[in-house]
């Protein structure tokens, strides 16, 4: 199965939970209310952090499969049940822990009326069961991801999450719409959302032996997991601290200003999270030299699909928010959009070195990276902020996301070949919020004229810089001619 082609089902994997969560959480809005949905929604960002108590086992698994691709089955099936008996004993602690720790969240700590807050710890119970649900759907998923199974992967993930969104709302349409009748709903939609993939698994691992642990594949799978633990700690962090510091720098809502441009651009990294999820079981099963082979095409391949994009996105940003949000909003936030764009484009490329450290069994150097970036982002944002105001924390995020590229190329041995390759690429962007900058707004046969260039020009310096897109574009040619 080609890469292309399960980029595009991871691809397809991903637009369809925004399809989905367009459609529903309007509707559910509007039958269970305001409060009742902000308490679910915190509890689902409560069942993601307890899931990090997965310790990186679900990537780590997908890691061991990968490398086995040719292996014999039965060490395939070893690492399996290892993981799914490891995962299931971690989510059934971390179960317990937010049992335990919920109650006075839930009770004392959130605002809620009485009547919310009986509702909430009635449906206690079942948010503690999702968690270890959550672990082991996780090995699941990292197994097929590892036998490199992404349409029937992506086809049982597209299915959960639309009965995951519609079960519990037409139970809060048809039964009630208390929380201790839709949660439950939810969990119970999880765990019959599970056995397909598990069956899946079944099938792809021909599991035959009774489900055991190795003490050995449990050393291995910890010692990756426990990097991958501290990336995936870290990364949000890194990510969410910009929007804190505004706050508290300069008031909340000031971080309306930069959070809506901030999530609207960085729907542009769909393409390079598709890629990079299909990348990984290949990366892990060749050697260093072959993948640095292909992750250097890619990343090439990639910069040459995004930088029209994002040259593209840097001129429709501003009358989009102006259409979507009001031109007042979009005066105050056009220019933070478009300076993270600077930003975004390269942390998608960055996403293939990332992924190729993780593969290639160097998860530790992504961690060490993260945490070497920490202490330097707080002092630059919180100069930044004082300095420049609500653009000071783009240049900020941009300035922390274009170090941390470079030192994953660098960390992956392509430095020095994708700087020299992606520097026409960068002179474009750069043009391109010069460009958006400079020209007034009114002057908008100046910004035609200027955008169409740029995009001509990203274009075929894309089309000249890639040659598997001047494959893919010829083949979809031919396609096309003869249909």
């Amino acid at each position: 199965m080609s890469v292309t082609r399960n980029t595009l089902y991871n691809l397809a994997g991903s637009v369809v939970p925004l399809l989905v969560a367009l459609v529903t959480i309007p509707l559910y809005i509007h039958r269970i209310g305001t409060a009742r949905y902000g308490v679910m929604a915190i509890v689902w960002v409560l069942l993601g952090y307890f899931g990090l108590l997965d310790l990186g086992l679900s990537r780590a698994t997908a890691n061991q499969i990968a490398q086995l691709h040719e292996g014999p089955a039965k060490d395939r099936e070893e690492i399996f049940w290892t993981a799914c008996l490891m995962n299931t004993a971690l989510g059934m602690c971390g179960g317990l822990m937010l049992y335990l720790f919920a109650r006075p969240f839930l009770g004392e700590w959130l605002k809620m009326s009485r009547a919310l807050h009986a509702e909430a710890l009635a449906a206690l119970p079942w948010i503690a069961l999702a968690v270890p649900i959550a672990t082991v759907t996780g090995v699941l998923a990292g197994a097929l991801e590892g036998r490199r199974h992404f349409a029937t992967l992506n086809v049982f993930q597209a299915a959960g999450t639309i009965l995951f969104q519609a079960v519990p709302l037409a139970a809060a349409f048809f039964i009630s719409p208390k929380l201790q009748v839709i949660i439950p709903v939810a969990v119970l939609v999880r765990a019959v959302s599970a056995l397909p993939l598990a069956w899946e698994v079944k099938t792809s691992l021909g599991l035959r032996t009774y489900p055991r642990i190795r003490g050995d594949q449990m050393t291995r799978l910890l010692a990756y997991g426990t990097w991958i633990t501290v990336t995936t700690l870290l990364s949000p962090f890194l990510e969410s601290l910009d929007r804190f510091f505004i706050g508290v720098v300069l008031g909340a809502p000031a971080v309306a200003y930069y959070s809506v441009p901030f999530s609207l651009v960085g729907r542009t990294q769909v393409l390079p999270k598709a890629l990079s999820r299909t990348l990984f079981p290949y990366l892990s099963a060749e050697n260093p030299q072959q993948g640095r082979s292909r992750a250097l095409e890619s990343v090439i391949t990639l910069a040459a699909t995004m930088i029209p994009v994002a040259v593209l996105s840097m001129f429709l940003l501003q009358p989009f928010l102006s259409l979507w949000m009001g031109a007042e909003f979009a005066k105050r936030s056009a220019l933070v959009g478009e300076t993270l764009l600077c930003g975004i484009w390269l942390n998608g490329l960055a996403s293939i070195p990332y992924v190729m450290l993780q593969a290639q069994g160097r998860p530790d150097i992504v961690a060490k990276f993260h945490l070497a970036e920490l202490l330097p982002y707080v002092a630059l944002l919180w100069y930044c902020l004082h300095e420049f105001g609500l653009i000071g924390a783009a240049i900020a995020w941009a300035t922390r996301v274009g170090v941390d590229a470079l030192l994953l190329f660098w960390g992956a041995t392509l430095g020095l070949e994708v700087t020299k390759r992606l520097i026409p690429g960068a002179v474009l962007v750069f043009s391109a919020w010069l460009c958006v900058r400079l020209i007034p707004t009114a002057a908008e046969s100046g910004r035609i004229v200027a955008g169409a260039t740029l995009l001509i020009a990203a274009g075929a310096w894309a089309f000249h810089s890639s040659a598997r897109l001047r494959q893919e574009v010829t083949r979809v040619w031919r396609y096309v001619s003869v249909s």
